[in-house]
């Protein structure tokens, strides 16, 4: 071959390589990669940070918010105890007592008598309302923030001191419900939630109640009492709450109704369907609130006392505004020592990649056909060292394309010199033949028959053309090589060969079987027995075909069966005793075309014949190599 045909095929391999690469640059690559480096950790530390923030602030204040509103629940409770106890005080005041007795006493009278009142029973009414608002008017300052108390007798009669912030105007609409869950509480305070009420000056107010059935000595029901209480106490309370969290705060009965809204807009209504309500489960908590498209984070808690329910709504704008300037700060910070990094990273791949660039341009050179070119080394490092190793192999190449150019011209005095020697086998066939045809003239058949089973199986031998055939023409070959024992030992060997019809098709290693075949003659054969049966089966173990030869011939003693397994498995010389040359041949050349676990394997007992088993896959991919000398034959028409 010519050294200008040699360099354009390494031209071409390189050119290939090249199109093969990756795509993308090695720099932009380390970018993207320090990108994500500092991009990353730092993206997840401001965020991870900013959110701990958040919620640290989130927990304190709801942990905050919860202390407060547990001593605002804490008041309530007092305060509501203390109405509870004010309405208790008529059941151990012998002077309210007497007085109501009184009073019932002269409305039963009245009721039965239908005369006019005389003039000492208008006295007695008013002993009677002199008597019981003197302890009402001791009542009503005990405790402060209440607005009203009122007694009234079994008839209804109400008596009450007026304070300065007015009374009930329409005491007798509120009066039979009173004495309905007066009755039903049999003596225990009922606490009756917050009601729109209107008084005496003519304006409105809101309430809330404790009414209790009035029980005297003798556990007889002589009155009721009703305490009432404005909700400018809750206020009040609710206050300084309300200044810290800048929210909203309701507080509501087990029915759902509104005892106090910070707002004034909900007071007396129900709000059974709200959905903080509907979230307020247990006895105390938070959770997150989307109120007229803002969120809100509520704070809830239950007293068990009085079983009112306190919602406080915080605003989260209000409650993340500290939060939001130092996620701003920390969010800046961040962007500035990324930006930095970044900055520091491209110097950096710039001065890496450097090197690599200029071994990148030369190998592109190189693509181009020009070899002569040599990295500079200046510095002793990882990329100095891939310059020096660019140079070995730049000089490794051109060394091989001489080396190429020289195995090239020799091969083709090889074969010049292959196809002269392909005449000798030539004369040999035609001597056959030659012999043949006399022996047929001097009506010898036997020998002719015999020179030309010869003929062909030196011609199978040496000129079937493929390395690779199909079995049917292994079982012809092996077939005239037992017609050839035959003429010489007299009919004394018998070949069985597989039914199975697919087996024919099969493509196997030419030369498989018959040194086999010859090694169970030469060293199986038993004189004493008038014949030797040779078998060959076939089955397929999996994904391989399976051949054996079985014949029941003089077989192995121990020892000897190991030195022929020796001599397969381990490359080892033969035996002493000349066993196992054909077999090893065969053994190696199936090893060498299919691999280390495919080959033969042998078993044998001395006096009862051997086995030999031949194993190769069953998908290997046969591609037959027609030899030189074949061709030449089939060209010359031989």
């Amino acid at each position: 071959m010519p050294r200008r045909s040699s360099d354009v095929n390494m031209r071409g391999y390189i050119t290939r390589l090249w199109k093969e690469r990756p795509a993308g640059r090695l720099d932009r690559k380390l970018f993207v990669v320090f990108l994500f480096l500092i991009i990353l950790p730092i993206g997840l530390i401001t965020y991870f940070a900013a959110e701990r923030y958040t919620a640290t602030i989130e927990n304190n204040t709801v942990a905050y918010v919860s202390q407060l509103s547990s001593k605002m629940m804490g008041k309530l409770d007092d305060y509501v105890t203390d109405m509870m106890k004010i309405s208790i005080i008529p059941s151990y005041l012998n002077e309210i007592q007497s007085g109501l007795e009184m009073s019932n006493r002269y409305y039963q009278a009245e009721g039965e008598s239908k005369e006019p009142a005389s003039v000492n029973e208008s006295e007695l009414k008013l002993q009677i309302t002199r008597k019981v608002e003197r302890s009402i008017y001791f009542m009503n300052n005990i405790k402060e923030g209440t607005s009203n108390v009122y007694l009234f007798d079994l008839y209804g009669n109400p008596y009450y001191v007026v304070k300065s912030g007015g009374n009930r105007s329409n005491l007798q609409q509120y009066y039979d419900n009173w004495r309905r869950l007066a009755t039903e509480a049999g003596g225990r305070p009922v606490l009756v939630s917050t009601q729109e009420i209107a008084v005496s000056a003519g304006s409105k107010q809101y309430m809330f109640t404790v009414v209790r059935d009035i029980i005297d000595k003798s556990y007889h029901s002589i009155g009721t009492i009703v305490v009432d209480a404005n909700i400018g106490v809750i206020e009040n309370i609710v206050t300084d709450l309300e200044e810290t969290t800048h929210g909203t705060t309701f507080i509501l009965d087990d029915n759902g109704t509104v005892i106090y809204d910070s707002e004034k807009k909900y007071l007396s209504r129900s709000m059974t369907d709200n959905a903080a309500l509907a979230q307020a489960t247990g006895h105390e908590g938070s959770f997150r609130l989307e109120v007229d498209g803002e969120q809100q984070l509520v704070v809830y808690r239950k007293s068990e006392q009085t079983g009112w329910l306190i919602l406080i709504t915080v605003p989260e704008r209000q409650l993340m505004q500290d939060a939001l300037k130092t996620r701003k700060i920390t969010i800046t910070a961040a962007v500035g020592v990324t930006s930095f990094a970044l900055i520091i990273s491209l110097i950096l791949i710039y001065a890496l990649t450097r090197p690599l660039r200029s071994i990148v341009h030369l190998m592109k050179q190189v693509q181009t056909g020009k070899l002569d070119v040599v990295f500079p080394v200046r510095r002793r490092d990882e990329a100095s060292l891939i310059g020096v190793s660019f140079n070995r192999m730049m000089a490794r190449i051109k060394q091989l394309i001489d080396d190429i150019y020289t195995m090239e011209k020799r091969k083709k005095e090889a074969e010049l010199e292959r196809l002269q020697h392909q005449i000798n086998p030539h004369f040999i066939y035609n001597t056959l033949e030659t012999i043949r045809m006399t022996a047929v003239l001097h009506n010898d058949h036997e020998v002719g028959d015999m020179v030309q089973l010869l003929g062909q199986q030196l011609r199978y031998s040496i000129h079937a053309g493929s390395e690779v055939v199909e079995v049917r023409h292994e079982w012809e070959h092996v077939k005239a090589y037992i017609e050839l024992l035959n003429y010489r030992y007299g009919e004394r060997f018998v070949l069985t060969l597989p039914d199975d019809s697919a087996a024919n098709s099969i493509r196997v290693m030419k030369l498989l079987f018959q040194p086999i075949i010859e090694n169970a003659v030469n060293h199986g054969f038993d004189e004493n027995k008038p014949l030797l049966h040779l078998t060959i089966t076939y089955a397929m173990d999996g994904m391989n075909h399976v051949f054996t030869v079985t014949d029941d011939g003089l077989g192995m003693s121990a020892e000897a069966l190991a030195r022929l397994r020796r001599v397969l498995d381990q490359a080892q010389p033969q035996g002493t005793d000349g066993r196992g040359v054909g077999l090893r041949n065969v053994h190696e050349r199936l090893q060498l075309r299919y691999g280390r676990p495919y080959g033969l394997t042998v078993d044998s007992e001395d006096g009862r014949g051997t086995a030999v088993r031949i194993t190769f896959p069953a998908e290997h991919v046969e591609e037959p190599r027609t030899g030189g000398l074949a061709n030449a034959e089939h060209r010359r028409g031989g």
